[in-house]
């Protein structure tokens, strides 16, 4: 029994490395060359293997994609939720949306993380559906601090905070299509600005 398992583990750990390895370089050729100019084979050259052997990991190219956007979903997440467990359990919630919305946006600029929302209307519905949920989960995380911003009587009333929520994080993921990084303005202006007009706005 264990000389059966044994092999079998092995075998799962080299099928998983190599999934992993697929997509990292699918994510990679959607940055420099954008998701509809990629093919199966081409991901493959890249990975250095047969091109039939991907379909031992993916059922087709959708799957492909579905995969990268949901590693770029969790990988945003993760770092999302390392930043507001170093503003602190204790901050206030404007601090920890502060910190959140700044790690959105460094991943985003690092990610090209803008273009996955032209590759998710290519996916097919039941794939395209998933990956939804996916980012409702995500966008859950910055529902939930505006709402106790609003228990803790830091947010003025008569807001959506659905809405706020939804053009707050378009506005800072769409910041990869115009930020210039030999500018002198950093990510963490950009964010700042943001906190800036969602406290304060611009009209008198």
């Amino acid at each position: 029994m264990l000389q059966t398992a044994e092999p079998e583990k092995s075998r799962r750990t080299k099928a998983d490395r190599t999934r992993a390895r697929l997509i990292e370089v699918a994510k990679r050729l959607y940055q420099e060359h954008g998701s509809a100019h990629v093919t199966v084979r081409r991901i493959a050259a890249a990975a250095r293997i047969e091109a039939g052997s991907i379909y031992y990991h993916f059922a087709s190219r959708d799957e492909i994609m579905r995969a990268v956007l949901e590693s770029g979903i969790e990988e945003a997440r993760g770092e999302v939720m390392q930043a507001i467990a170093v503003a602190g359990p204790h901050s206030v919630p404007l601090a920890r949306l502060r910190a959140a919305l700044g790690a959105h946006l460094k991943f985003t600029l690092r990610a090209h993380f803008s273009s996955r929302l032209r590759s998710i209307r290519r996916l097919p519905k039941k794939l395209r559906d998933r990956h939804m949920q996916q980012e409702r989960e995500y966008a859950a995380i910055f529902a939930g601090l505006l709402e106790e911003a609003r228990k803790k009587g830091q947010l003025r009333g008569g807001f959506d905070l659905s809405v706020v929520r939804m053009l707050m994080l378009g506005a800072l993921t769409w910041v990869a299509e115009w930020y210039d990084p030999e500018k002198p303005m950093t990510p963490d202006d950009v964010a700042d600005e943001m906190m800036r007009l969602l406290t304060g706005g611009i009209a008198k």
